[in-house]
């Protein structure tokens, strides 16, 4: 295992033992409780506890969607309710049944935001804001609730009551001081070079109240449902559900499964058991499958319209953002379906419908249903992930897992309710067929530990149900043979079994096909003359980088888009987005992922722009940015104005001195390459610097012959020259290379600037790339990541390793519009170092080069 994993490695091991021990200490308090009381108790539920429970989280969800809106209020960016409240539920919803964090609400906040027109960072600040809302509204409603709690509640928590007091006070003072501070300060709030804006106080009072009313509504839904038995009041349990709410979100546990129950159970010692149990099964079914199943529907509802093309201009909006989040949901759902079958397969038949299905089966029908149901279900654990990542192959299998999954719950024990849902996930699948269109191998896809831990730990829960369900039985080893409709308890262990069996041979069956690291050549002569005719449409100038014969390539099927990349350490980098028609794009960043999977590497996509970000998020990786690129538009450039007044002095100075400016076309480059080179030669040695490469040219003969140049002569000799990028399909032109001699006339960088701007102007281009300016607009507030703090703080005070701020100030002069450029990486604690480390030696040409200029 590498070293990187070592953080995740542990974390899974903790979350998986939190859920061991909280399901040792449920098994040990439940004692002589069989499944039959629990069920027994659920039908004895009332109807209109049942709907009152139903609208307590509905006004909970209804209120979630305010976080949102509140959030963008105070980020000052103007999205409709509609657009944000829909965004809003499908995160909830989807954010409280998983865990892992490849299916996470912030990766939909993510993905439907920035198609808003949001940025990264800006995305960011609102999660942070969402989850700072909820911490503060929830803190002042502890503090409450222990102030107000009996002193029977306390005692259970173990806690001195001076000690409870006391806690009860701060956490209610944090909510009071919050909102005190918007009050008495407007202004940002300043920390050395950082600040953050702080909120008006009407958003702070929001904050808080719309945190406490979810909570309220949220515990509501309960306590509803078990009220008759609890003989306590709201406040004291609203005390110990945050607490249990708490403890689960802290664990890491997805929907706090098992630690959320094992809470209740400790601290509500004198709730009948099977009805504490009974009512948290319906609560759950009630706010977190029901809303997931409502996320099912809105999804079907959006295929099918879409497949019918009737829509009005709002939905269709809706629809396109829905579009983007289903295989997210499909995963999750999926998941799910899997979960069903593996609870039921641990859990007894109804002995009314068990003994119906015995007139009219065979036993032998009976027992393979059973185990075929286990099956499906840890199969469709596994092909969750493959639904996630858009591989038609698992939509292939998915599709076949859940119909055979209807028929073998049916034949197991007439258990219509799970036949019925997954019935509608199927039909949700099917609709939304469009978005699984990857053809890559369900074998070679890699497997997060996080989704390893959710199989496992969906695997744990499914062993204790049954555990649960016949601790009447006495264990022998006779059970494993015994076959009759009525023995159940030896059905859940074959069952068990063979599910344990199928994750095994998946495991074994993926370890022997795995694909060893080869050693891969650079760009063959044929290789790059196909990538010439790609960069005959490129849309961007960085594209060019592809033609300096230091980097491999990944292509799509028909030869008509790329990846650039090189292995460094590592890491495997991908130098810039893909270059090629859009349509590919998406599918070779997949493609490039599964490669480097395959290896055993660290995925790391350099300097991509803000138009793919949400791809990069599907993949589980996470961005930093590294700068801004400067883009100044060439549509009637010209030098009149007083803005352009240093410009036209640096021109007319050069001109006094001699100047002359040249576009040399490619095919005469050669004939002068010895003038090139000694201009080069004395640029290097006046610099003590030596050549880079990966994202920077480098002066070679072969890179250089692959384009126009343009050179400025002083008394017929070559003082300086740049080579040219074009970018034809985007109408883009910039420089690499720009060197000069050092007795080339003051300002020549100025001068060489104006004259290709104006020749680009003439020539038709749209517009000039000045080149990234490193560290450039990286976030200054405390909330920031660290990395914008440390990359804010050389920016502004660095000048003496590199004059960051100057580079930006210089290029600022030629009025351009800047761009956010990023770094997409695994997001371990050590991942961004290290890429960034790898990447400095690619670029440097080893450790030896990164401390040279």
């Amino acid at each position: 295992m590498n070293k990187n994993r070592v953080t995740g490695t542990v974390g899974a091991l903790v979350t998986v033992t939190i859920v061991l021990v909280a399901l040792w200490f449920l098994h040990r308090e439940l004692a002589g409780i069989t499944l039959a009381a629990i069920l027994s108790h659920i039908r004895s539920v009332p109807t209109w506890s049942l709907f009152a429970a139903s609208g307590f989280a509905i006004c909970s969800y209804l209120t979630l969607t305010a976080y949102d809106a509140v959030g963008l209020r105070y980020l000052g960016r103007d999205i409709p309710y509609r657009q944000s409240a829909l965004t809003s539920f499908m995160a909830f919803a989807v954010g409280h049944n998983v865990g892992v964090a490849s299916l996470s609400g912030g990766s939909i906040r993510f993905r439907m935001y920035t198609l808003a027109g949001l940025t990264a960072s800006e995305v960011a600040r609102l999660i942070v804001f969402i989850s700072s809302t909820f911490g503060i509204g929830a803190s002042g409603l502890l503090g409450i609730s222990l102030l107000l709690m009996p002193a029977t509640q306390t005692a259970v928590l173990r806690l001195p009551a001076p000690v409870t007091q006391v806690a009860g006070y701060l956490l209610l003072s944090v909510p009071i001081l919050y909102v005190a501070l918007t009050m008495l300060r407007g202004s940002p709030v300043r920390i050395g070079n950082w600040s953050v804006a702080i909120p008006s106080t009407r958003v702070a009072v929001a904050q808080v109240g719309i945190a406490a009313i979810d909570i309220v509504f949220t515990a509501a839904t309960l306590f509803v449902l078990l009220e008759p038995q609890l003989h306590i009041g709201f406040l004291s349990f609203l005390g110990i559900f945050m607490l249990a709410l708490g403890v689960g979100v802290v664990s890491n546990v997805p929907g706090g499964i098992g630690v959320f129950e094992a809470v209740l159970v400790a601290t509500l010692p004198h709730v009948d058991r099977p009805a504490l149990l009974g009512t948290i099964i319906i609560y759950r079914l009630i706010y977190y499958v029901g809303p997931l199943v409502l996320a099912l529907l809105l999804l079907v509802n959006h295929e099918s319209r879409q497949h019918g093309r009737q829509l009005k201009a709002p939905a269709e909006q809706a629809a396109d953002w829905l579009s983007g989040v289903a295989p997210q949901v499909m995963g999750a759902l999926a998941f799910l379906a899997g979960a069903v079958l593996l609870l039921s397969g641990a859990s007894p038949a109804v002995d009314s419908r068990l003994a119906a299905i015995s007139q009219v089966l065979p036993l032998p029908i009976l027992e393979l249903s059973h185990l075929g149901g286990s099956i499906i279900g840890m199969a469709l654990l596994i092909l969750s992930r493959g639904l996630y990542r858009r591989l038609h192959g698992a939509y292939q299998f998915a599709l076949v897992a859940l119909l055979a999954g209807i028929v073998l719950s049916l034949m197991k024990g007439f258990d219509y309710e799970e036949a019925l849902i997954l019935s509608g996930i199927g039909v949700a699948l099917w609709f939304s067929r469009d978005e699984f269109y990857r053809r890559e191998s369900l074998v070679r896809q890699q497997f997060s530990l996080q989704w390893i831990t959710a199989v496992v730990m969906t695997f744990l829960v499914a062993v204790w149900i049954g555990l649960l369900s016949y601790r009447h039985v006495e264990y022998s080893n006779q059970l494993w043979w015994e076959f009759a409709f009525d023995a159940q308890a030896p059905r859940t262990l074959r069952a068990s079994l063979v599910a344990a069996v199928t994750a095994v041979a998946f495991v074994l069956w993926k370890l022997f096909r795995a694909e060893p690291a080869a050693a891969m050549a650079v760009a063959t002569p044929d290789e790059m003359n196909a990538v010439r005719r790609v960069l005959a449409n490129a849309r961007y100038s960085s594209a060019n980088l592809a033609l300096l014969g230091d980097k491999r390539f990944l292509w799509s099927p028909d030869q008509q888009a790329f990846i650039m990349y090189q292995v460094s350490g590592n890491s495997w980098i991908s130098m810039g987005d893909p270059v090629g028609p859009v349509a590919q794009h998406e599918e070779l960043v997949w493609a490039f992922r599964e490669l480097v999977d395959r290896h055993d590497g660290r995925t790391v996509f350099y300097q991509v722009a803000e138009e793919f970000l949400s791809v990069y998020v599907d993949l589980g990786l996470s961005l930093s940015k590294l700068g801004e690129d400067a883009t100044a538009s060439l549509r009637d450039f010209s030098l009149q104005g007083g803005h352009r007044a240093e410009l036209r002095q640096a021109l007319n100075r050069a001109r006094k001195h001699g100047a002359v400016f040249e576009i040399v076309p490619q095919s005469d480059v050669g004939a002068m390459m010895g003038d090139l080179r000694r201009v080069s030669d004395s640029w290097l040695a006046d610099k003590s610097g030596a050549e880079k490469g990966f994202s920077l040219g480098s002066f070679t003969e072969n890179y250089i012959s692959n384009f126009d140049c343009a050179v400025v002569r002083v008394n017929n000799e070559i003082v300086a020259f740049a080579n040219l990028w074009p970018a034809p399909a985007g109408g883009e032109l910039s420089i690499d290379l720009m060197r000069y001699v050092p007795a080339a006339p003051k300002g020549i960088m100025d001068y060489l600037f104006v004259e290709l701007m104006l020749w680009g102007s003439a020539n038709g281009y749209r517009s000039f790339s000045l080149g990234m300016a490193p560290l450039s607009g990286l976030e200054e507030h405390p909330l920031a990541p660290l990395w914008h703090k440390i990359g804010h703080l050389i920016f502004t005070h660095g000048e003496n390793f590199y004059n960051f701020e100057g580079l930006r100030n210089y290029k600022d002069k030629f009025n351009p519009e800047w761009h956010p450029r990023y770094l997409a990486c695994p997001g371990g604690w050590r991942d961004l170092p290290m890429a960034l480390i790898d990447v400095s030696r690619l670029i440097s040409g080893g450790m030896a080069g990164i401390v040279k200029k």
